[in-house]
């Protein structure tokens, strides 16, 4: 059976989608991958085309002859999964599966466009569905897969467990058979050539001038942040057994494939959402193997919490070179909303403080911050404009403006006070990087690279200071200011208009 996978995620790294083909392959299927990185980046306008009619035309010609099509979406891509069925089902009759975080959230609006849905892990759904397409049996039963009938009444199925061992599933697919790729605006055969010009382009790649190749090596977060789709999914499982992690021998096994296949890595990507939560132990024996076997540098996630000098020892001596790790505020009051009231700034200052007597081993560390939050005054950002004051050097920070993802509680809360109009423009059509053009968020870009004076930032925060640089008054003249600012930013880096 022929099954195409597509994914409209602006990188071709796609954890998810590549492990399900190799799941696919590995049960007997044909499977086919199409990376279709939406052209718009950033440039969001809900309801337009993403694509150009010849794109379209090029992915109905691949996807030809195909039994299944799969389709993956965080929401910000729903209109670029919207065109693309559209245009599928426009030239024949087969049957499109939507899944990812998006139709897991939302998955009776999916079902407008899709045929079926699948809502949480996808393996092994995805599995059953391509084995019954192929049987020609009913697909109306199976687990963690929606669906609609005659008449569009819809089916939906409860999650089915999560499997208690991620190490089931074999390594992401990077046969490069059968993978295509959008590149300078035509559908093309992704080779490992071009592998390498794509992983090139990766932010953290960018930032330490060597490809990394990425990878996850865990599922799921040990938190319950109310921003976070990572709680909203975690719920749907009633909390049993979300956070996942694969055994060392496992990641050691895909990663040394890639040393022998991919030769121009320079660096691991570790992408779990907290891989410092992993146990002592646990990265204990990862550190030992990975010197071992792998000795490659490596980058990895953090949170406040999980950061211990026991950790951080072990990881920078088994080649640990840079880690990105979430403030998000340093407002009590903002802390308490986003439910990490247990994250105090004391709790941040001491993790911050043991990463940075590794400063001399690593590459500055990133901390992010969650601006444009309808719940916060201009105190709360003040707050954390001088805690980052405090912040001993070097560091960097990466500001993301916050959107309010589908049900999760923030949203739901921002929804019932009246502060979402309309999910599609408010929502949909939003991207972490459009940051409101003020005053306090132009100090936060000024910050951004870890080198602005302390003594200035306090400065300029202090409240006589903040009373008249952020009147109403001066708005204009501070946008103004705010949007040279990216622009250079974005020339310097040569992102062509893009953040």
């Amino acid at each position: 059976m022929k099954i195409t996978l597509i994914s409209p995620y602006p990188d071709i790294t796609t954890f998810g989608l590549r492990t399900i083909s190799a799941y696919l392959k590995q049960h007997g299927h044909q499977t086919q991958l199409l990376f279709l990185p939406d052209p718009q980046g950033d440039n969001i306008i809900f309801g337009k085309d993403r694509y150009a009619p010849h794109t379209m035309d090029e992915a109905v010609e691949i996807c030809r002859g195909s039994d299944l099509i799969g389709i993956t979406l965080m929401t910000n891509h729903f209109d670029c999964a919207v065109q693309i069925t559209k245009k599928l089902k426009s030239a024949f009759n087969t049957p499109v599966i939507w899944g990812g975080v998006h139709p897991t959230i939302r998955p009776k609006e999916c079902l407008e466009f899709a045929d079926m849905v699948c809502v949480g892990d996808g393996e092994e759904a995805m599995l059953e569905v391509a084995n019954n397409i192929a049987e020609d049996r009913d697909c109306s039963g199976i687990g963690n897969v929606w669906s609609k009938s005659t008449g569009n009444i819809i089916k939906s199925n409860p999650v089915r467990p999560l499997s208690g061992s991620l190490d089931s599933y074999p390594m992401p697919d990077y046969s490069f058979t059968g993978h295509y790729a959008l590149s300078d605006g035509q559908i093309v055969p992704l080779t490992n050539a071009l592998t390498k010009k794509f992983l090139e382009r990766g932010t953290v790649s960018a930032y330490l001038k060597r490809i990394g190749y990425q990878t996850m090596t865990g599922r799921g977060c040990p938190h319950k942040c109310t921003y976070c789709i990572n709680d909203t999914i975690k719920n749907l499982y009633s909390g049993k057994g979300y956070l996942r992690w694969r055994t060392t021998g496992h990641v050691i096994g895909e990663l040394l494939w890639v040393k022998e296949h991919m030769p121009y890595v320079g660096f691991i990507w570790i992408s779990d959402d907290a891989f410092f939560a992993r146990g002592l132990k646990n990265i204990e024996e990862f550190c030992k193997e990975y010197k071992e076997k792998i000795a490659l540098p490596f980058t990895c996630l953090a949170s406040p919490l999980t950061v211990t000098e026991q950790k951080m020892e072990l990881l920078v001596d088994a080649g640990l070179i840079y880690l990105q790790m979430g403030v998000e505020s340093a407002s009590k009051r903002i802390q308490d909303l986003f439910n990490r009231s247990a994250m105090s700034n004391d709790k941040m200052m001491s993790a911050i403080n043991i990463i940075n007597k590794y400063k001399d081993k690593m590459y500055p560390p990133s901390y992010d911050f969650i601006l444009d939050v309808p719940y916060e005054t201009d105190k709360d950002k003040v707050e954390s404009l001088r805690f980052i004051a405090n912040i001993p050097k070097p560091f960097r920070l990466q500001p993301f403006s916050l959107v309010l993802y589908p049900d999760t509680k923030l949203y739901n809360m921002a929804r019932d006070d009246g502060l979402i109009a309309d999910d599609k423009r408010d929502i949909y059509s939003k991207s972490y990087t459009m940051r409101q053009p003020n005053y306090l968020n132009l100090l936060m870009t000024l910050a951004r690279g870890g080198k602005f004076p302390n003594s200035l930032l306090k400065f300029l925060t202090a409240p006589g200071i903040v009373d008249v640089l952020n009147a109403r008054a001066l708005r204009p003249v501070f946008k103004g200011f705010y949007v040279g600012l990216q622009r250079a930013y974005r020339l310097a880096k040569g992102l062509g208009g893009r953040q």
